[in-house]
């Protein structure tokens, strides 16, 4: 949707009335709808809003779309839910597509005849997929919509605006298709799905054994941004029981556990509940039950707008079955309702993750994972040093005198004692040994050892504290002024609610005490990179280092990193991006399993330099013969 038109409805955002009357008036408008009858939308029509803004509103609109069809109207109202919402209740707007494959599909599985069944979105926002399936009934059996709403459609939702504009939009679709009536009769109720109790509200879904299809898009709101009180929500299901869980993860159980036992439910979710730690639970859970499942997976293509998130169609019914089916396909492709399911049985599918691959590409993945031993047995593998300010820490002198860097901040200059400083480096952006010394930065390193010894130079290894303020204030004046210029931010760290012993000190702990030869390599990339440093003194941010105090281990270690061997494996293995990058995450790259070498090969390995015979001689070592070309 275009910018100028989501600016002007934002500047209504704060008034629910105000918003919802100035896009349904709108769309009235343009569309030359004549509502004669019901309250809801004469309401929203008659009230609220001017016309005069109506029609301002309108002359923008026409400047810069060609249409006002339904579909907009549903984006609109899917678009001005607060930003703040979106990121703690998860609402996004789900595209045409997608909700016509899944209504689609679902409706294929029925067991009973349409007219007869009951429909549940456990978190319809806005009503986009109750719309679409009210469509297809209608469209099915021209059963009124006045009864598909009383008898077949069910929804809650977490937000009492986003109820009320499902309501506004089953309403109007109605009166589009002709049929406008004073009132409708809805089952949509307000309430948290994770202790909603949908069979005890709605009893005559209770006396069919449960809805006989759930549909939907549930809330993707990563664990980091769930509240207490959700979390306290979580705690109730299976399969939150490991990790970190995101907001979406117990839906499945949820509306596994509401739907009768021939019934379906059909998902748009991320597609990371396959691989992702914190899904192990959810994923023992299908193992478990052994339900029938088919995935239609997007792989690295993002179906919602300006949401970096990766996706996946499930359709899962409450039957057993030995296999699960899975597909990777283009949304470009769903119309042509392929079938071509990579089918694997639970027993051979490990519930540390889920990988799903032609026969070839699984054959040999199992060879590297049936080596004795994996990456993350043999060496340590860390993270960078978390500040939670780096733009504050972190600098490239712009000069230096004997004790002091000069870092240069806008039209502001500090002089930095270089004893207060370490060296940091940020592999995010390294791909080659040579870039090192171009690259590596200064970071302001407020840190002594308990020994007190001053933190510049060979220090880490032993334990560290804060340096204690005054003592800091007087030894390193410039770098402790420099600091209290922005103490305002760093107070401001995790919401001013961070606890980290001094209002200087970094963030979070990790890191600061690692030292050692390492290869450095980013979170993600598009072909592997790992670069070699034997400077055991400098540190790293905003991406990993596999650590070993012995240099001709890593050098070996990198070139079977960098093979074609560790790329087919991470492809196969890890989450997907756009544009080709894939995640080198350590829980990804932990699990690559080390071929055994004898000292011999080691030594072949540490001096050859040409690739294609390092490539020839591993594929024989891990028995892998066929050209490695997806």
């Amino acid at each position: 949707m275009n910018n100028k038109i989501i600016k002007f409805l934002h500047s209504y955002s704060e008034d629910t009335n105000k918003l919802n009357s100035l896009i349904v008036s709108s769309f009235v408008k343009y569309n030359n709808i004549n509502i004669k009858k019901n309250k809801l939308i004469k309401k929203y029509t008659e009230s609220f809003v001017d016309e005069k803004v109506v029609d301002e509103f309108l002359e923008i609109y026409k400047r810069n779309c060609n249409d006002f069809n339904f579909e907009n109207l549903i984006e609109l109202f899917e678009i001005c839910i607060p930003k703040k919402e979106k990121i703690v209740n998860g609402a996004v707007y789900t595209p045409k597509i997608v909700k016509d494959f899944v209504v689609e599909n679902s409706i294929k599985k029925l067991t009973i005849p349409i007219n007869e069944a009951f429909f549940c979105d456990l978190s319809c926002g806005c009503g986009g997929f109750l719309i679409t399936i009210a469509r297809e009934i209608h469209l099915k059996t021209n059963k009124p919509f006045k009864e598909i709403y009383s008898e077949n459609i069910y929804g809650v939702d977490v937000s009492d605006y986003s109820v009320e504009r499902s309501e506004i939009l089953l309403s109007l679709f109605s009166i589009v298709n002709g049929e406008d009536v004073e009132e409708f009769e809805f089952n949509l109720l307000l309430g948290n799905s994770l202790s909603f109790n949908f069979l005890d509200v709605f009893s005559e879904v209770r006396q069919r054994g449960g809805f006989d299809c759930i549909v939907g898009n549930p809330p993707y709101v990563r664990a980091k941004n769930i509240s207490k009180e959700t979390k306290d929500l979580l705690s109730k299901w299976q399969v939150t029981k490991t990790g970190n869980p995101d907001l979406y993860i117990p839906f499945f159980e949820i509306g596994l556990t509401n739907l009768k036992k021939e019934g379906i439910l059909g998902y748009i979710t991320v597609n990371t509940f396959m691989r992702g730690l914190n899904a192990r639970s959810l994923r023992s859970y299908f193992s478990k039950n052994k339900f029938d499942i088919e995935i239609y997976d997007f792989g690295s293509e993002q179906v919602f707008k300006k949401k970096s998130t990766y996706t996946c169609i499930c359709f899962i019914s409450n039957n057993k079955n030995e296999q699960v089916k899975y597909i990777k396909i283009p949304t470009s492709k769903l119309n042509e309702f392929p079938n071509n399911f990579v089918k694997l049985d639970y027993s051979s599918l490990d519930d540390n993750k889920w990988i799903f691959n032609d026969e070839n590409v699984t054959e040999n993945i199992k060879k590297i994972d049936s080596c004795a031993k994996s990456i993350g047995d043999l060496y340590k593998i860390k993270n960078g040093l978390a500040t939670l300010a780096n733009n504050i820490y972190i600098f490239k002198p712009v000069g230096e005198n004997e004790k002091c860097y000069l870092h240069r901040l806008k039209s502001k200059e500090y002089w930095i004692e270089k004893e207060v400083c370490r060296d940091i480096i940020k592999p995010n952006i390294l791909k080659y040994e040579f870039e090192i010394e171009r690259i590596k930065e200064k970071i302001i390193f407020p840190y002594i050892n308990t020994n007190g010894k001053g933190v510049n130079g060979s220090i880490c290894g032993g334990n560290l504290k804060i340096i204690e303020e005054n003592y800091f204030k007087e030894a390193y004046p410039g770098a402790y002024h420099y600091l209290l210029d922005f103490k305002d931010k760093l107070d401001q760290r995790d919401k001013g609610k961070g606890n980290y012993g001094s209002w200087y000190a970094f963030g979070r702990t990790q890191a600061l005490n690692e030292k050692g030869k390492k290869l450095l390599f980013p979170y993600i990339d598009k072909e592997p990179h790992f670069v070699y440093t034997n400077d055991e003194d400098l540190l790293i941010y905003c991406g990993y280092a596999i650590y070993s105090d012995n240099e001709k281990s890593l050098i070996v270690l990198k070139k079977i990193l960098e093979s074609d061997i560790f790329w087919h494996y991470i492809k196969h293995t890890s989450k997907p991006y756009s544009a080709g990058y894939y995640s080198f995450a350590k829980n990804y790259v932990k699990t690559f399993g080390l071929c055994d070498l004898d000292e011999e090969e080691i030594d072949f390995l540490e001096k050859t330099t040409d690739r294609k015979v390092i490539q020839e001689f591993l594929s024989k070592k891990y028995g892998i013969i066929e050209k490695l070309t997806k």
